[in-house]
């Protein structure tokens, strides 16, 4: 049994300021946020002036697409524009193996973004495809991919005693402490991410839903609820630090993050 006042004395690990602190989004797609964003308030009036006239069509029908392009704004917005979320939300839960381990739960705003706008195109196609037939094909693509989406929600990101466990969208990726050899910040797609690079272990498991799972484990920092300079925070110290990772299925774990306490036992 390890005791906690026989611990060796931590690793330091230099709290640095967020490495997305000086993020710039991508001018288009700020462009096509607020462009959306400014479409669906000239909809909205279009509607209200529909309704005054009396056409109810041209009032649904104006109604739906404020909806998407509404739902649209908000889901770039989440995603590229402003991707960076505040708090600590964090608990201990289990993973698909039952190892309890501080687990960082997934942004439930970004799912309804995302759920949201998906399933207005695919309700909306549905309902057209009686006359153009073609948008069938549209609706069954959208359609998978919000059950893609909702199939495995929400996803998470855990930290257990023997490893890395992140449950993602497409994908549930185990990598084991001694496999990884770094936790690294950086950006795929204009998306900023947390990387975990890491060499082949016979302990490592990666479950794919339909495309093939990249070899490195992966984090898009929109998708976390918590501070994500807090969550690589966590990954690195505890990487440094293997004596203490018994404390990772105990809420020693969630005060430790939550207080910074990166310099003590």
């Amino acid at each position: 049994m390890t005791l906690y006042f026989d611990l060796p004395r931590t690793t330091a690990v230099t709290a640095e300021p967020s490495p997305w602190q000086d993020y710039r989004p991508s001018p288009r797609l700020v462009h096509a946020a607020v462009g959306s964003g400014f479409l669906a308030a000239v909809v909205l009036a279009a509607g209200v002036w529909s309704i005054v006239l009396g056409d109810t069509g041209a009032a649904l029908a104006c109604g739906v697409a404020v909806l998407i392009l509404g739902h649209l704004s908000g889901l770039l917005l989440n995603l590229w524009v402003r991707p960076h979320h505040a708090g600590d939300r964090m608990r201990i839960t289990r993973i698909d193996d039952g190892t309890p381990g501080l687990t960082f739960t997934y942004s439930g705003r970004l799912y309804y973004w995302y759920a949201g706008f998906l399933g207005l195109v695919t309700l909306t196609q549905i309902s057209l495809a009686f006359r153009n037939p073609a948008l069938a094909l549209g609706a069954t693509l959208t359609g998978a991919a919000l059950f893609l989406l909702l199939r495995h929600a929400p996803g998470r990101l855990a930290l257990t005693p023997d490893g890395i466990y992140h449950h993602g969208v497409g994908t549930r990726h185990f990598v084991p402490w001694q496999a990884v050899s770094d936790i690294l910040p950086g950006e795929q797609a204009r998306i900023p991410v947390i990387a975990v690079p890491a060499a082949a272990h016979p302990e490592t498991r990666i479950r794919r839903s339909v495309f093939p799972a990249a070899r490195t484990l992966t984090i898009q920092v929109p998708w976390l609820a918590a501070d994500p300079a807090l969550v690589l925070q966590t990954l690195r110290w505890y990487h440094a630090n293997p004596a203490h990772r018994f404390e990772l299925s105990y809420q020693i774990a969630v005060d430790r993050a939550r207080q910074r306490t990166w310099y003590l036992h």
